[in-house]
């Protein structure tokens, strides 16, 4: 691995002055993000050189702040990627499946201005069901940035920020106050905002799913591998890792297990080994053969070898080419090896337990490559029978007298009790800050309580004001009523005459009703009468003698849709084309077949019953001329006979 580059002094003291004004250590950023960022705001403050814009900074400490905001960009947006969003919702309710009754907490790492994590709370409260969220629903954003965290609390974005958000949710979980949107209360409870670095904060403990996207493409190789390693530990069993799209970290697949590749969505893997460090993954040093340093201690120096072995600690020695040159006794109680089974082998392929693969690849090798004197990790060996010892193993190089490199020396010490401490602390500080989150968010609520209840106060004051200024108009109102009552007793007085007088014709045209009835029924030619549609209302006693059909048969029934006997369906088209022009129609000796048998004649007369400009129906009269026609012919035919 080629050695870094030396690092410009310039951009090391803005960076520095950067750590002491705002407590921001960007050093280990990638260079070239800062340096766009620095150059960007050179650009805009008119400076030429970084010389003069770390006076400018000196100078101005508004322009580091400036300056630290342009570095930590805050793009982000409701729901942003759909795709990432619609895996995400799936993994969500599967993990409600599997645990309906239990809390579900979720973290936002760089939440920024607090979309993405009120996007959470929303997919989670949906994977919930109806009536939720609740308090089993905890979603924690954090962010570097205290201005950004401001924002986020506060819930309120502009229309463009909401643009991948459907209408349904937008109307379930916002409120509209003018051009802006507010998440509702009920999401607003289930977030949890807080101030966190990501690199030397403690972690949000017993997480179900972490969401971080681009913030990885900011941190080199040694930043990202912190961060992951406090996501591992921040994760419950099986818990996800949701990274950004662009954020292709190789490092991730030792700590996790890839779930959704494209996607970047890992699961915690709870079996972390050496399982995937391999012996040609290491680069070796072309080095002399192998010179075993435990023969060369016993026959030369029998009281160093007797000292290295009353050693407490495991020691173990490898060549440039790491194959093992000592093991001390220590050693072979620890991981149960006599010598003669690892001397000549390489340590990377015994597979020792609590030698993770991080200090056999990339430690190892910055140590062999002169870049560290030292290097450390900590690895966990599991003791057959149940426990677990935790092993923190130093890594420094082995030398001659003369100062060259013979190999590497690895000393191991159990720090299990000190492990243990320390999580204690780190639980300790996780719960403390977890506490300073929930008292942060309580404070906002009891000052969003105190303004709503100031509020409440005056809107009751103004409705007082108003009841009584209403109280006066009903006083007002029932003097009035009162005066209305009086005039509606004489115009009830009034009432109950004209009813007299409507009851009096009511009878007079129930009589006028019966007679016209009557008559009509005892006419000897068929009547009809039809509504605009040509529904029938009356059908006499003649109708049903001539026409064959009861009244009850033809009354409310369309005539065109009828099969009466009598009339021929070319004659109804014709009477209907007449009736509907509002045209009158006569036609004589129109044939048709007796109800008993045999052919005779009639008259049909259809008149149009229109009232100024509005038809109110018509009346079809159908009356039998077969007699009279007979008789007709008849006298004909007599004529006839006296003529000849």
């Amino acid at each position: 691995m080629a050695p870094r580059p030396p690092r410009d002094s310039e951009l090391e003291a803005i960076l520095e002055k950067v750590r002491q004004s705002r407590s921001f250590d960007f050093r280990n950023y990638k260079r070239a993000t800062l340096q766009r960022r620095i150059e960007r705001r050179m650009q805009a403050t008119r400076c030429r050189t970084r010389t003069a814009y770390l006076a400018l900074l000196e100078r101005d400490p508004g322009e580091v702040n400036t300056l630290v905001s342009s570095m930590l960009i805050k793009l982000t947006t409701f729901f942003r990627d759909r795709e990432v969003w619609q895996a995400l919702e799936e993994s969500l309710a599967e993990l409600v499946r599997q645990r309906p009754d239990k809390e579900l907490r979720i973290w936002s790492a760089g939440c920024a201005t607090g979309e993405e994590a009120y996007s959470l709370a929303i997919a989670a409260a949906e994977a919930l069901g109806p009536g939720y969220p609740g308090p089993e629903l905890k979603v924690f954003g954090t962010d570097v940035d205290e201005g950004a965290i401001a924002a986020a609390r506060r819930g309120v974005y502009a229309p463009e920020q909401l643009e991948n958000v459907s209408k349904e949710r937008l109307a379930r979980w916002f409120v509209r106050t003018g051009n802006t949107f507010t998440v509702r209360k009920e999401i607003r409870r289930a977030v949890v905002f807080g101030v966190n670095n990501l690199v030397s904060d403690a972690p949000v403990s017993r997480i179900d799913i972490i969401l971080c996207r681009n913030v990885f493409i900011y941190l080199d190789s040694d930043l990202q591998k912190r961060v992951l390693a406090r996501f591992q530990f921040a994760l419950r069993r099986n818990g996800l890792l949701m990274l950004g799209r662009s954020e292709l970290i190789p490092f991730a697949a030792r700590l996790f297990r890839p779930v959704d590749l494209a996607r970047r969505i890992y699961r915690k893997d709870v079996h972390v080994g050496l399982a995937t460090t391999t012996q040609d993954r290491l680069i070796p040093e072309r080095t002399p053969a192998p010179h075993l340093i435990a023969t060369a201690v016993e026959t030369e120096h029998p009281f160093l070898r007797d000292m290295l072995d009353s050693q407490p600690c495991p020691i173990i020695a490898t060549d440039n080419d790491d194959t093992v040159t000592f093991w001390s006794r220590a050693a072979a109680r620890l991981w149960n090896r006599d010598e003669g089974d690892v001397l000549g082998k390489k340590l990377s392929a015994l597979e020792l337990g609590g030698f993770v693969g991080d200090l056999l690849i990339e430690q190892t090798g910055r140590v062999r490559n002169g870049r560290t004197e030292r290097e450390f990790s900590l690895g966990v060996l599991e003791i057959p029978g149940g426990g677990s010892v935790t092993l923190r193993t130093q890594v420094v190089p082995l030398r001659e007298r003369a100062g060259a490199r013979r190999g590497l020396l690895y000393i191991t010490h159990d720090v299990t009790q000190v492990r243990e401490l320390e999580q204690a602390l780190r639980r300790a500080q996780e719960e403390l800050q977890a506490i300073n989150l929930r008292m942060q968010s309580s404070n906002e609520e009891l000052r969003a309580s105190n303004e709503e209840l100031e509020t409440t106060n005056e809107e009751l004051q103004s409705t007082n004001e108003e009841l009584e200024t209403t109280n006066e108009e009903l006083q007002s109102t029932n003097e009035e009523l009162e005066t209305t009552n009086e005039e509606l007793q004489s115009t009830n007085a009034e009432l109950d005459t004209t009813n007299r007088e409507l009851a009096h014709r009511t009878l007079e045209m129930d009589s006028l009703t019966f007679t016209q009835r009557t008559i009509i029924r005892s006419l000897s030619a068929a009547v009809l009468v039809l509504e605009g549609d040509g529904r029938i209302t009356t059908w006499n006693l003649a109708a049903e003698r001539l026409l064959g059909l009861t009244e009850r048969e033809a009354v409310g029934q369309k005539l065109w849709s009828l099969h009466v006997p009598a009339l021929k369906r070319p004659l109804l088209q014709k009477l209907r084309r007449h009736l509907m022009e509002n045209r009158a129609l006569r036609m004589e000796g129109v044939p048709y077949q007796l109800p008993h048998g045999g052919t005779g004649s009639a008259t049909l007369v259809a008149t149009p019953l229109v009232n100024e400009a509005n038809t109110l129906g018509s009346i079809v009269l159908f009356e039998d001329t077969t007699r009279a026609t007979a008789l007709l012919e008849e006298n004909r035919l007599l004529k006839t006979k006296r003529k000849s």
